[in-house]
């Protein structure tokens, strides 16, 4: 829910009213209370102080009685006394002795230990506050004669000058209680007929305060602010306007800054008026001088790009000329290098050729050490055979041995059959390597024969590369000569390629700078197109604003604030 200014302030205005009521009626609710409380009090004190001078006047009366009057006959006297419905005289000593009661069984008997339900000790109390003080008044609880429940009592009590008897006397004061209980709904009757009265006045103020509050706000807060509302809601693009201020407080403030605000608008308004007609005079200057710099650059772009298509014509005949020569000159080094590295490797191969020899020649030498070797592994290992062909002889006999021997020679035998299965082992190895060595025997052989017929031909070999090698010599200089004058001719042909290129470059630049003029021509003419449309908007915006005071006009009326 959405509240208003106006029920804002009155809602703060209300509960601040409300507060200050509700609190003034609180504390004079209290005080009236408090009031009525402190006369219910007092006319209790009123009529237990009756009761007290009551009961000690009849105490004075007692002690007079026994002063003046022999003390059988005061005795009888005040025996017989009475006063109200159960009022009467005693006399104690100060041991708590009864001396005088109505009831003669009670007198000559200590009555130090008589209290109330309280436990109050009534006797002991009146002794000791007569031997303190002289006189006292002492409160308890009793039973009424004739009634079992209890009721509140006071006693006042004196010491008898010249003795060591206390007279007193006691009466009832239940009664006080039911008049000052009467005397309480009286008060409380009359104290809610003020309360109501009171909270009937304070409505009244209140509600009287309140229609007075809303006449305020309304008069001079959200009267104003609502015209200065609505003045500014409906103003129609109305400048001219002027609020009358008619108050000092803040709402005439507001007004005098929306004058001034006004004031403001109407001046820039009118200077964006001026620099708009400006605006719009000039964008018509600029659009041709744009269109003549658009139509020279066009012009001059054409040419541009005829004389760059012309050089880069002749930049491309020159870069075939120079690559075509570069391959001459290309082939011509690749083919001197190729003879040189060719005369090198064949040098280096004859070289070779002599090293292989050499190195056929020490195998040779070595393969021949090589047969020899082997023929004399063949003799060793025939003795080995010899010694294995013994032992197989000697193992088999030591088994027949063991075989003899019985139980105590049976490890023995199973030595001897493993003995002569290594002999068979060795002899089957010896023979495998005999078969192996005279395989070996016979590619030597073949491998001698071999050679001698491959150092034949190297020596054939280096006799060719030697007479290659000089052949190579003899074309080497032939070749370099034909780089040199292959040299000469790409090196013209490049330098007339670069000149080319850099003619075509700068050709390029002239082009691109006159493209981008070109562009950035366009671009202003586009710029300046949209700057002449928004001027045209502008304007007429601007006109839609009266900012020229008219007091003559429909918009001259004045608003009153207040």
């Amino acid at each position: 829910m959405k509240f208003t200014l106006r029920w804002k302030v009155l809602g703060l205005v209300i509960l601040s009213v409300v507060t200050i009521t509700t609190v003034i009626s609180i504390v004079t609710i209290r005080n009236i209370v408090s009031r009525g409380n402190e006369r219910i009090a007092a006319y209790r004190e009123v009529l237990l102080s009756e009761r007290k001078h009551q009961i000690q006047g009849y105490v004075e009366m007692a002690i007079k009685i026994v002063q003046k009057s022999p003390f059988q006959q005061a005795r009888a006297v005040l025996a017989a006394a009475r006063y109200g419905e159960h009022g009467y005289i005693w006399i104690n000593d100060f041991n708590n002795v009864m001396v005088v009661h109505p009831d003669p069984r009670l007198e000559g008997k200590d009555q130090s230990d008589l209290k109330d339900p309280n436990g109050v000790y009534i006797l002991r109390e009146i002794t000791k506050t007569c031997k303190d003080k002289g006189e006292g008044f002492i409160e308890y609880m009793w039973k009424m004669p004739g009634d079992e429940t209890l009721k509140p009592k006071i006693s006042f009590a004196k010491s008898i000058p010249g003795t060591k008897w206390i007279a007193g006397t006691g009466v009832y004061i239940d009664d006080i209680n039911t008049q000052v209980a009467k005397e309480k709904s009286r008060i409380d009757a009359e104290l809610s007929s003020t309360v109501s009265q009171f909270v009937v006045l304070a409505l009244t103020v209140t509600f009287l305060l309140l229609i007075f509050a809303h006449f305020i706000v309304k008069r001079y807060i959200t009267g104003p602010l609502e015209t200065i509302s609505n003045t500014i809601k409906n103003f129609n693009n109305d400048l001219s306007i002027t609020i009358p201020v008619t108050t000092e407080d803040e709402v005439g403030t507001l007004a005098r800054w929306l004058n001034e605000h006004f004031s403001s608008l109407r001046t820039i308004i009118h200077l964006v008026s001026e620099v708009t007609e400006r605006l719009h005079a000039q964008a018509g200057t600029i659009v041709s001088a744009v269109n003549q710099q658009t139509d020279f650059t066009s012009h001059l772009s054409s040419s541009v790009v005829e004389i760059s298509s012309t050089m880069e014509e002749f930049s491309s005949t020159a870069s075939q000329i120079a690559q075509h020569s570069q391959g001459v000159v290309d082939r011509a080094d690749k083919s001197l290098e190729d003879t040189k590295h060719g005369a090198a490797e064949v040098e280096t191969l004859t070289m070779k050729i002599v090293d292989l020899n050499g190195n056929i020649r020490t195998n040779l030498e070595e393969i021949v050490k090589l047969g020899k070797k082997s023929k004399e592994i063949n003799k060793i290992m025939e003795i080995i055979n010899n010694i294995a062909n013994q032992t197989k002889l000697i193992a088999f006999n030591a088994a027949l041995e063991a075989a003899s021997a019985g139980e105590a020679g049976k490890r023995f035998g199973v030595v001897a059959v493993e003995i002569r299965r290594l002999a068979d082992s060795v002899v089957s190895s010896t023979g495998e390597i005999e078969s192996k060595i005279t395989e070996i025997l016979d590619a030597v052989n073949r491998l001698v024969m071999s050679s001698e017929k491959s150092s034949q031909l190297i020596q054939e070999g280096q006799e060719y590369a030697t007479h290659t090698v000089e052949m190579l010599m003899e074309g080497i200089e032939s070749v370099d000569e034909t780089s040199s004058a292959a040299r000469q001719i790409s090196l013209s042909t490049k330098q007339q390629q670069i000149a080319s290129s850099q003619v075509v470059i700068a050709l390029k630049d002239i082009e691109k700078g006159v493209q981008s003029a070109n562009d950035s021509a366009f671009k202003s003419h586009a710029i300046v197109a949209e700057l002449t449309d928004l001027s045209e908007q502008l304007r007429s915006l601007v006109l839609t604003f009266k900012h020229e005071k008219d007091p003559a006009g429909p918009h001259g009326a004045v608003l009153e604030l207040g």
